[in-house]
C-alpha cells in the first residue's frame, strides 16, 4: 500500500505506478494519494504527478509518502517514508522503485538528495525556475554556478532599505538551487575595494547580503569597470545593481552570454533593450518591504524568474529545450 498526505493545495498531487514508460494496470487506485499493489511481481516505479488538470504542481506543495507492506498475519505492517519532498513547480518527480528481493519487497528511493531549506520567497524563486525548466534540477553537464556582484554605490542604498537587494538575493538563491544544485554562489560587494562574502548556505543569502550592505560604506567600484572580470567556465556573473547602464547590455549591442543584470528598479525600460540580458525586480508598490510584498505575489516572482533564465546564456536554456525531459 502507498499512501501520501500534501501540505499545500489538496488534490494537487496524484500517485502512479509505472511500467514500461505507462501505468501498470495491476494496480488499484483508492484516491489520489493512496494505492494497492496487489503483487509485486516485478519492478515497478513510484510516481508524482500534477492532478486538477494542472501542468506543474501548485507553489508551497510539499508531498509526504510512505509505503507499506500490508499482511493479514501482521497487525503492524513494515513501512517506509520516504523524505518529504518539495515539489512546487514541478511536472513530474520519481520517487521510488518498488520491486521482489527474493522473499521480500525492496523499495528504492529515487529521492536521495535532501531538500535545501529555503525562506518562503525563495522557495518561490526555486518553484518558477523549476516551472520554467521543467526539471527538478539542472544535469551535471548543464549546471552553472552564480557569481554574484553587488553594487554599493550611494544611489543603492533605497533598493537596501525598501528590502529590494534582499529579495533579489533570495531569488537568486532559489535559481542557484535549480540551476547549480550543489554548488553555492559565490558573492562579491563591489565598491571602493572588491569583497568576497561568506554565508552559510543559499537559505541564509538574502539576509547576509541585507546585513552587510546595511552597515557597509558606500563604494563607488560600479560603472568604472570594477564589476566585469575574469568569468569561470560553467559560471554566470550576475550583476545586482538599481541601473541597467551599469549592465553589460550599456556597451554591447547584443547580450554577453557570460553576464546577468538583475535591476532593482521601478523603471521596466531595461526590458526593452535588446542586449539587456537579466531581469528588473521593482519595489513594493505600497512602500512595504519588497521580500514580504513578493512573497504574496507570486506570479510576480514567476515573471522576474523567468525573464532571468530566458535571457541567460545559451549553454543552459539551449541544452534544457534539447533535452527529453
Amino acid at each position: 500500500m502507498v499512501s501520501m498526505s500534501v501540505v499545500g493545495v489538496a488534490g494537487a498531487v496524484s500517485l502512479d505506478v509505472r511500467r514500461g514508460g505507462t501505468s501498470d494496470p495491476t494496480v488499484i487506485t483508492h484516491g489520489p494519494g493512496m494505492l494497492i499493489l496487489p503483487r509485486v511481481e516485478h519492478e515497478m516505479l513510484l510516481v508524482a504527478v500534477p492532478a486538477q488538470g494542472n501542468s506543474t504542481f501548485p507553489s508551497g506543495t510539499t508531498i509526504h509518502v510512505s509505503v507499506a507492506v500490508d499482511s493479514a498475519h501482521e497487525p503492524d505492517p513494515d513501512r517506509a517514508q520516504l523524505t518529504p519532498r518539495d515539489v512546487s513547480g514541478l511536472s513530474y518527480l520519481e520517487l521510488a522503485t518498488i520491486g521482489p528481493d527474493g522473499d521480500r519487497i525492496a523499495v528504492v528511493t529515487r529521492l536521495e538528495e535532501p531538500e535545501i531549506e529555503l525562506g518562503p520567497l525563495a522557495s518561490s524563486a526555486r518553484a518558477a525556475a523549476r516551472s520554467v525548466l521543467r526539471v527538478d534540477q539542472l544535469s551535471d553537464s548543464q549546471q552553472t554556478m552564480l557569481d554574484i556582484r553587488v553594487d554599493t554605490s550611494a544611489s543603492m542604498l533605497p533598493a537596501v532599505a525598501d528590502g529590494s537587494v534582499r529579495a533579489i538575493m533570495e531569488i537568486l538563491a532559489g535559481v542557484s538551487t535549480v540551476i547549480s544544485y550543489d554548488r553555492n554562489p559565490e558573492v562579491t560587494i563591489v565598491g571602493n575595494t572588491s569583497t568576497n562574502l561568506p554565508f552559510g548556505g543559499p537559505g541564509d543569502l538574502g539576509q547576509t547580503v541585507h546585513a552587510h550592505l546595511q552597515t557597509a560604506q558606500p563604494g563607488i567600484g560600479f560603472g568604472t569597470g570594477e564589476q566585469f572580470g575574469a568569468v569561470r567556465p560553467d559560471t554566470m556573473v550576475v550583476l545586482v545593481t538599481d541601473s541597467a547602464s551599469d549592465s553589460v547590455a550599456s556597451t554591447h549591442e547584443v547580450a554577453d552570454s557570460r553576464y546577468a543584470t538583475v535591476v532593482a528598479s521601478s523603471s521596466r525600460a531595461a526590458l526593452r533593450v535588446n542586449a539587456f540580458a537579466g531581469a528588473v525586480v521593482s519595489p513594493a508598490p505600497d512602500g512595504s518591504d519588497t521580500g514580504d510584498y513578493l512573497v504574496s505575489q507570486p506570479a510576480v516572482v514567476e515573471e522576474v524568474v523567468r525573464s532571468f533564465l530566458r535571457r541567460l546564456n545559451d549553454r543552459i536554456t539551449n541544452d534544457v529545450r534539447g533535452s527529453s525531459l
